[in-house]
């Protein structure tokens, strides 16, 4: 019924949305560069947005500036086009866990745009638009969906600020008693516990009716991935997305890799410590130019992710695609002699401890680090972290074990799994940037 309804206001407003989703599979399914989208934005950019006037010459993508948000907040008002006088624009507001909150402003048709991508996405997950689903976050008076809204999308909102026994009980609870559940979107770092907790309950596919299981905004650890799988029995992908764009890129339902959403957006990989490409497999900054926001023209903006491009899809769907997503570069740790590790590293050390609830790994200082364990103590020694540690970080690293009942969450509802309160005197021009 919702998904007619939805599909019925759209038609009577001329089907906007549904040929976005057209247009979307159609690029999508061809495999080309949105050429004539890129020269589009890049034209209506230099016309209507005063930060982008002297570039009216241009002759390549690459004769503008790479820009992050501390640009675009020194010069807001320049980047917001002249072209929508009156026009209701739609402001969209990151969290601000990386320090620097800011909005972006959206039109009407970059809505429908987004509106689109997360339709086609979804059903590439197994998700059909209208179906029943969980979405597990951080609720507050900022975010929180009236009762109307909810029922409006078919949602049923699950606040995860405490991840105790009794709150994933209540959640496992729902899942096995509303069989019209289809759908779970959330954020790994609340689907770990939650697996953790159901392999301890013993529960298995058939007790549960999820159908799709979408992480968002966060890494999902292969481990994660495997043990909801086990769990549910469903499609479980990751979707790398952000709140001033759409959605960048969705996992492989089959395989580890992530198809970019190339009909949306073009895309640059630009090495770490310079504007120059970045090969095919080595980490990446990830630069992305939106081909549909003529609000606020966004050109070659730095995400603020590390990213791992691939040369070819391992699934025979021809998209563009990445092998890893490492993580925000604020992130980054570095070992004793102060050597870049990816934040990926940790969770691939400490994998093996299947018992834990939680864990989290704190760079305080130059060869100085702190574990943050939940869960731990009646299962692990604190030393097999520690020699674990060294292992990646050097036998002269100064590793110390704290165990908490819960670690909690950003205000986001985002849980940061890696921390690095140390930046070397000698960090690469890139990652000292993104992280003033």
């Amino acid at each position: 019924m919702r998904n007619w309804g939805f599909w019925a206001r759209d038609r009577f407003h001329g089907s906007p949305v549904q040929r976005h989703c057209q247009d979307i599979e159609t690029r999508q399914t061809s495999a080309r560069p949105s050429t004539d989208l890129l020269e589009g934005i890049l034209g209506f950019a230099v016309e209507h947005a005063p930060f982008y006037a002297p570039f009216k010459g241009f002759g390549s993508l690459q004769d503008f500036p790479v820009i992050n948000k501390n640009v675009i907040k020194a010069n807001y008002d320049g980047f917001r086009s002249n072209a929508f006088p009156g026009v209701r624009l739609h402001s969209m507001h990151t969290s601000g866990s990386t320090g620097t909150p800011f909005a972006v402003l959206q039109d009407p048709d970059k809505r429908r745009r987004v509106q689109a991508e997360v339709i086609f996405f979804g059903q590439k997950a197994g998700y059909k638009l209208g179906d029943r689903f969980v979405y597990t976050r951080v609720w507050t008076d900022l975010n929180r969906k009236s009762r109307a809204s909810a029922l409006r999308d078919n949602m049923i909102p699950v606040d995860i600020s405490s991840m105790d026994d009794a709150h994933m009980e209540s959640l496992r609870s729902l899942l096995k008693r509303d069989k019209s559940l289809k759908g779970m979107l959330g954020y790994p770092s609340t689907y770990g516990p939650l697996a953790w907790y159901l392999e301890r309950m013993g529960d298995q596919p058939g007790d549960f009716h999820l159908e799709t299981i979408i992480a968002i905004s966060e890494k999902l650890p292969p481990p994660t991935r495997e043990s909801l799988r086990a769990r549910f029995g469903c499609n479980v992908v990751a979707r790398y997305s952000n709140q001033e764009n759409g959605v960048l890129a969705q996992q492989c339902l089959h395989h580890d890799e992530y198809h970019l959403n190339t009909a949306s957006y073009a895309f640059e990989f630009l090495q770490l410590d310079s504007d120059l490409p970045a090969a095919v497999g080595e980490p990446a900054r990830m630069v992305v130019t939106d081909l549909f926001n003529r609000a606020m023209p966004m050109i070659r903006y730095d995400t603020g992710d590390v990213v791992i491009r691939q040369a070819a899809s391992a699934c025979g769907w021809a998209t563009e695609t990445l092998s890893d997503i490492e993580g925000r570069r604020e992130d980054f740790i570095y070992d004793t002699q102060d050597r870049l590790l990816s934040p990926s590293v940790p969770g691939l050390y400490f994998w093996g401890f299947t018992q834990l609830k939680q864990i989290q790994f704190i760079q305080e200082g130059k060869g100085q680090y702190r574990i943050v364990l939940n869960g731990a103590s009646e299962h692990y020694r604190d030393q097999a972290f520690i020699d674990l540690a060294k292992g990646f970080l050097g036998e002269d690293a100064a590793v110390s074990v704290s165990h908490v009942d819960e670690i909690p969450m950003l205000a986001s509802g985002k849980f940061k799994a890696i921390m690095s309160l140390y930046k070397p005197a000698a960090e690469p021009p890139a990652l000292a940037a993104a992280s003033k």
